[in-house]
């Protein structure tokens, strides 16, 4: 079964990338997820243009938004690799 966290977006990294403020976390998850989790939506690669800057692209209508996040990987940098939905 795939893990899942819920929570509201706090925070944009990168294009691809944001961080969340976890509300709760699936009832059957394998691994066990903090209090703020990282979070790169899977399917889209967009990194930084130069460091600490990004293309946004819309990532950024996220802001503040409540998602569900379902798990699908951990990439190289400690993130989350999950395909998101936007629950408000």
């Amino acid at each position: 079964m795939q893990d899942s966290v819920r929570g509201v977006v706090t925070s944009i990294v990168a294009g691809d990338t944001f961080e969340i403020k976890v509300l709760d976390t699936g009832k059957f998850n394998e691994n066990k997820y903090g209090n703020v989790q990282s979070i790169r939506i899977a399917g889209i690669n967009d990194p930084e243009l130069y460091p600490g800057t990004y293309d946004a692209g819309g990532i950024e209508k996220l802001q503040h938004r409540e998602v569900r996040c379902f798990i699908m990987a951990v990439d190289d940098d400690g993130n989350a690799v999950a395909v998101v939905q936007c629950i408000h």
